[in-house]
């Protein structure tokens, strides 16, 4: 599947709320007990919000419809980044076999924050040096300019996918994960979980 990229992938009002209880989250950073972030450096990193759970399982039809699968839901990550922040070369593991990337408001506003997807390339001219100084080659197969309301949905297994550093204040993001209910994964529902919105420890 080649990756989909959607705008105004909300409603209005449901967008606004869900923004609204992101910057309540931003602004009691003290307060925060999320999870440690162990592939990223962001700000705030947290899987499985109530909120983001609720919002992973009404989007579920929507992400049907652009795929064409039967899915189950698996898991959500919500992620704030900063001007520290970035998104080292990765893949996904199995119980994100379709990813929707969500961003969920900024500062500036107008200024997109890049999602990069390709592969490993000795020949690219293109380099990502990750946090250890270490220079990676890669091929860069497509960019996405992410701004508030936009959607990327791909399948973050099958490609490497990355974010340079940061240059906002801050940037919202969720992460909605999805298997397909007939493939290979479709044990990984919920995340192996009993229901959305548990804990893992």
């Amino acid at each position: 599947m080649e990756p989909l990229f959607i705008k105004d992938f909300l409603p209005q009002q449901i967008f606004n709320f869900v923004q609204s209880y992101c910057l309540i989250k931003y602004g009691n950073l003290k307060h925060f007990k999320g999870s440690v972030d162990t592939q990223s450096n962001s700000l705030i990193g947290e899987y499985s919000d109530f909120v983001m759970e609720t919002l992973m399982d009404l989007s579920t039809p929507v992400i049907e419809q652009n795929t064409k699968k039967n899915l189950h839901p698996t898991y959500t990550y919500f992620r704030i980044y900063d001007k520290l922040s970035d998104l080292p070369v990765h893949d996904d593991r199995p119980a994100c076999e379709y990813t929707v990337a969500l961003c969920l408001g900024s500062d500036p506003i107008e200024k997109p924050y890049e999602i990069f997807i390709g592969e490993e390339d000795s020949m690219s001219d293109y380099k990502y040096v990750d946090g250890e100084g270490k220079s990676i080659p890669l091929k860069i197969e497509h960019k996405f300019s992410m701004l508030p309301n936009t959607a990327l949905i791909f399948q973050g297994m099958d490609k490497l996918h990355w974010r340079e550093k940061c240059q906002h204040d801050y940037f919202m993001t969720v992460f909605l994960h999805y298997v397909d209910q007939d493939g290979k994964y479709k044990d990984h529902k919920y995340d192996k979980r009993l229901m959305l919105g548990e804990t893992k420890d």
